[in-house]
């Protein structure tokens, strides 16, 4: 059980994440929203000096 709780995501379920979220806030999951997702969190990670997000 502890080790499902500190897994990382996969692709996948990140992905499907994603589309749930956007789903929620009534937002078309489009490449565009992706791309501005990935590049949010980039920037993200960068002001937390490279740590994952």
């Amino acid at each position: 059980m502890e080790e499902l709780a500190t897994r990382e995501l996969t692709e996948a379920e990140r992905e499907q994440r994603a589309v749930e979220a956007a789903r929620e806030l009534g937002i078309e999951y489009t490449e565009q929203v992706q791309q501005d997702g990935q590049d949010a969190w980039a920037k993200i990670r960068a002001h937390q000096g490279g740590a994952a997000a």
